[in-house]
């Protein structure tokens, strides 16, 4: 048996379970990603890093909690200072105030990356229920890789981080183990909580060809925010952030109500292309005809509605806690604040 499995590999899970293993407990991590990093995510199209999820860190509210100075020291974070825009209801483009930023030039995975240096990791196993036990918690789950097929079908462990989407935390339990009236409530705290789809477009263009605003001065690139533009919430010059880029690589964040209404669509590559012809329309034509495009989808990407507490956890249930950006909300640094909190927490109860 485990001493603890934190199920999610994302910064919150990884977070809390560097923590927990620093305490000196026996700590497995599960994730049903090939990569690590949730959100933390970088795509690779040739040699080429793309960001597609976290898009940069900012400073830190409670300096306690920040990875930055480390990262930076590192080398894994530099600061990062695009020229910013704020993309207006009539279609102008308004100066931002400069803000101080940090990238990874080898793609923002490898923060994760780092954090789970020394961690007992099984990839590519997706945990699929939780059974509650006299003495800790069943987690059932299978391979998602030929690779894995021989790895046991359930895990025992005294305790149990779940570091999932609050819809996906809420899935594990099933009407049965509803049935105990604290798993329950845990579950009812769940539903309170509500994300914000986002679809994703990566696009590259030759290096050759303009990349820049029409209103681009000497930044390390440029990146254009906005919250009332029908299909675009945020887009950036992601190729500013490597050191040598072979190519010029636009990354595009789509407005929520772009997302809810285009998520479920079977034709992603049409979904780019409406995408990127809304972004070129109000920014820049060249942004419409790239060399080569991607689109992910994330059915969770931002949190509008958290749960309004650091952590899920019940004193009925001590060796059980949730954490995540979901909880507090504040993206990064919530779901950083969030792990650390469930470290303590469980820790506590295996005392």
């Amino acid at each position: 048996m485990e001493d603890v499995v934190v199920i999610g590999a994302g910064i919150s899970g990884l977070t809390a379970a560097h923590q927990l293993q620093q305490a000196g407990y026996r700590v497995l991590v599960v994730d049903k990603s090939r990569g690590l990093g949730g959100r933390l995510a970088t795509r690779r199209v040739g040699s080429t890093a793309i960001d597609h999820g976290c898009r940069y860190l900012k400073p830190f509210a409670d300096s306690a909690l920040s990875p930055i100075s480390a990262l930076l020291q590192s080398g894994v974070l530099e600061p990062w200072q695009p020229e910013a825009f704020a993309l207006e209801a009539d279609g102008s483009l308004n100066p931002m105030s400069a803000e101080t930023l940090y990238a990874a030039p080898q793609g923002m995975s490898a923060i994760a990356k780092t954090l789970a240096t020394g961690l007992s990791i099984r990839r590519q196993w997706r945990a699929t229920a939780l059974t509650l036990l006299p003495q800790g918690w069943r987690i059932e789950g299978e391979a998602l890789s030929a690779n894995g097929q021989n790895q046991p079908n359930s895990i025992d462990a005294r305790a149990v981080v779940v570091a999932l989407p609050a819809p996906q935390a809420a899935a594990l339990w099933d009407e049965a183990e509803r049935q105990n009236g604290d798993i329950d409530r845990l579950w009812q705290q769940l539903q309170t909580v509500a994300f914000e789809a986002v679809i994703t477009v990566m696009a590259g263009y030759s290096l050759n060809e303009p990349a820049n605003l029409s209103i681009q001065k000497t930044f390390d690139g440029w990146m254009v925010a906005s919250s009332t533009h029908p299909a675009l919430r945020w887009a950036a010059l992601d190729s500013s952030k490597r050191t040598d880029p072979l190519e010029s690589v636009v990354v595009l964040h789509s407005s929520p109500t772009f997302a809810a209404n285009n998520i479920d669509r079977s034709d992603l590559e049409s979904v780019g292309q409406e995408l990127l012809a809304a972004t070129a329309e109000s920014l820049a034509a060249w942004i419409g005809f790239p060399s080569w495009m991607q689109v992910h989808c994330w059915r969770y990407g931002f949190v509008r509605q958290p749960l309004g507490a650091s952590v899920l956890s019940s004193p009925a249930l001590p060796n059980f806690v949730g954490c995540g950006d979901w909880c507090l909300g504040k993206n990064v640094e919530g779901a950083i604040a969030s792990g650390h909190r469930a470290a303590e927490l469980i820790a506590a109860a295996l005392k």
